[in-house]
């Protein structure tokens, strides 16, 4: 499987990478604080070349992979499947939906490196796992042991080629080439002809897929799902998943906010009234927005938009719900630099965070042309947005949620 930088992982050399020798010598440099090169140097003096950069290249991803999973330190995977796999919270979360409809039993024929075999065997669930690649199947083994799940059952099988036993399935189609993310589903593995061939007859499944493609194209290109759901993760959004048959719960459409585990469901209503700027000012959390929820979210909470193609809220109440980060607005003023520091002395700002939706300029550009020096001790928020054809600057406080 190619790696960013061109390297590939075959089987022989994943089985090289999990054998005692280079484990023991991954775990010397675990937490050592020497500059990566003189590590890379150390590798090259032990091993083989390509065995000497593929353990460089695994520290570097371990390192990147606690943000996914708690045992990230001790896991094997290439840079593609990292990217690819499911974060553990939002993998033990869907585990879970399997269990309350009553499975036991799940087919995951796009296993990758074992990410959802591993939280649906803790949820006490029975895998039968496959994938195309002999490292990811050869991975998934080792990384089922750092959880203490043992014995699993994964195979290499290609999936748009061989069909998986019967029964309730999860299926991950493979969606990057190399680093690269590939966003038209068709060229997704299996595709979604195949997809509609494993999904037909299945008593459960649940389809994941990527949540920046437009759910209206993916509903396109895949069989219609009983519920779409899509799953945010500290404020990303992280997938959109159609679940059929037991597994969909009737609702048609559920926003989900990790870690709060939240949801939000309804019928599909994505346009919000449009309005002047309340006393409140709110940001939504992109499960609401990629599921098609906001225009319900704002009217049952007497909210609306201020411009009719960017999703921010207000209104003149706060909303406290894991699905809105809210603000009491301070100041409003056009998005000037001469003007927005008048602002920012008047509200004695020193520390500034910068959000931002219909504004081409970064956060940092912004705020280092607003708040070139520190006005005071306030730690306040820069909402950068636009109404129409005008950009506006709203200088805001943050209202934590209790």
């Amino acid at each position: 499987m190619a790696a960013a930088n061109g390297m590939r992982i075959d089987l022989k050399t994943a089985q090289a990478l999990t054998a005692d020798e280079a484990r023991d010598t991954l775990q010397l440099y675990r937490n050592s604080g020497e500059d990566p090169l003189a590590i890379q140097e150390s590798f090259r003096g032990m091993f083989p070349k390509k065995i000497a950069e593929a353990l460089g290249e695994l520290r570097d991803l371990r390192r990147r992979a606690t943000q996914k999973f708690t045992k990230g330190l001790d896991m094997f995977f290439t840079r593609e499947q990292l990217q690819q796999s499911s974060s553990e919270r939002v993998a033990n979360y869907r585990a879970e939906r399997f269990v309350r409809a009553g499975i036991r039993e799940v087919v995951d024929p796009c296993c990758g490196i074992g990410s959802d075999v591993i939280a649906m065997s803790i949820a006490g669930l029975k895998v039968t796992a496959f994938d195309r690649e002999p490292s990811a199947v050869h991975f998934t083994r080792f990384n089922a042991e750092q959880y203490g799940v043992h014995g699993v059952e994964v195979e290499e099988a290609d999936c748009a080629e061989t069909m998986p036993p019967t029964g309730a399935l999860f299926l991950d189609p493979s969606r990057r080439r190399g680093s690269r993310r590939i966003m038209s589903p068709d060229d997704w593995s299996p595709d979604p002809t195949r997809v509609a061939e494993l999904l037909e007859g299945r008593p459960a499944a649940g389809l994941k897929l990527s949540p920046a493609v437009a759910i209206e194209t993916l509903l396109e290109k895949f069989p219609a799902p009983g519920e779409i759901e899509v799953i945010s993760l500290n404020g990303e959004a992280k997938e959109t998943v159609f679940w059929y048959g037991s597994l969909a719960s009737g609702v048609e459409r559920r926003a989900t906010a990790l870690p709060a585990a939240e949801s939000y469901c309804g019928v599909q209503e994505r346009e919000a009234e449009v309005g002047e700027i309340g006393s409140f000012f709110f940001d939504p959390d992109p499960s609401l927005v990629c599921c098609g929820l906001l225009g319900r979210f704002a009217r049952e909470h007497d909210l609306h938009v201020i411009d009719p193609e960017i999703a921010y809220l207000t209104g003149d109440k706060p909303v406290m719900s894991a699905f809105v980060d809210t603000f009491r607005v301070l100041a409003v003023e056009k998005l000037d630099a001469r003007k927005m520091r008048v602002v920012m002395r008047q509200n004695q700002v020193g520390r500034l965070e910068v959000r931002k939706r219909g504004v081409t300029d970064r956060p940092l550009t912004l705020q280092q042309r607003f708040l070139p020096d520190s006005y005071g001790d306030r730690a306040l928020t820069l909402i950068a947005t636009r109404v129409g054809e005008s950009h506006i600057g709203i200088l805001a406080e943050r209202v934590e949620v209790e």
